[in-house]
């Protein structure tokens, strides 16, 4: 069983004092009882209307949000890769617990700014390009 006030929050009446005045002013020719049964029987009305209304507030994407993100330019990339030969094989740790605040402080505005448009849980699933030399063998052999 829900009360009045329930009814009117999920059939989407505002919940300030005119806004109800307003709803139930429709009623008030009704006498007594008469007038709660009509308003009721309304607010369940726009309740079951408003439920049967498609649920189509976002629209369903299939792309995951990481590649929604802008693709790194050259300077980023070198950042990146001048952080990972200074840092060895844990760079992204470390450079995510300096994202967080943490010591040694050393990321510069490039790798600060790619914190700031692509966050740290990008971070995690990224790996950094071959080198060019390494592509060209690999293009020679295939």
């Amino acid at each position: 069983m829900s009360t009045i006030g329930e009814l009117e929050q999920r059939a989407g009446i505002g919940a300030t004092r005119e806004a109800r005045t307003d709803f139930w002013m429709r009623f008030h020719h009704l006498d007594g009882a008469e007038c709660l049964t009509a308003g009721v029987a309304e607010l369940n009305r726009l309740i079951a209307a408003k439920e049967a209304e498609p649920a189509a507030t976002k629209p369903v994407t299939t792309r995951s949000k990481l590649e929604k993100l802008p693709p790194l330019t050259a300077e980023e990339e070198r950042a990146l890769q001048a952080y990972a030969i200074r840092h060895g094989r844990r760079w992204k740790s470390i450079l995510n617990h300096v994202w967080m605040g943490g010591a040694p402080h050393d990321d510069g505005g490039t790798l600060r700014r790619l914190r700031n448009s692509h966050g740290p849980t990008w971070l995690q699933p990224y790996r950094l390009p071959k080198p060019y030399a390494a592509r060209q063998d690999a293009d020679k052999s295939d």
